[in-house]
C-alpha cells in the first residue's frame, strides 16, 4: 500500500515536472518568435524611414524647394525641416 502510494506521487512528480518543462519551452518559443516578429517589424520601419530621407535628400539635390518636396511626400514644411536637422 505505501508502495503503491509512493510510485503514484512519483508519477505524479514526474508529470508535473514534464508539464512545466513543457510550458516552459512553448513560452520560450513564443517569446522568441515574438521578438522576431517585433524587430523585423521595427527593421522595416526604419528601412522605409531611411529611404524617405534618401528620396528628400535627392528631390532637395535637384534643386526642388521644401515646399515643393512637401507637396510631394504629403509632409508639412516643419516635418521635412525635423528629418533634415
Amino acid at each position: 500500500m505505501i508502495d503503491e502510494r509512493i510510485r503514484i506521487q512519483e508519477n505524479y512528480d514526474m508529470t508535473m515536472e514534464t508539464a512545466i518543462d513543457e510550458a516552459r519551452e512553448e513560452g520560450l518559443e513564443k517569446g522568441i518568435e515574438q521578438g522576431l516578429e517585433r524587430g523585423l517589424k521595427q527593421g522595416l520601419e526604419r528601412g522605409r524611414h531611411e529611404e524617405r530621407l534618401e528620396l528628400i535628400r535627392k528631390m532637395l539635390s535637384k534643386g526642388l524647394s521644401l515646399e515643393v518636396v512637401s507637396d510631394v511626400t504629403g509632409l508639412s514644411l516643419e516635418e521635412l525641416e525635423a528629418l533634415l536637422s
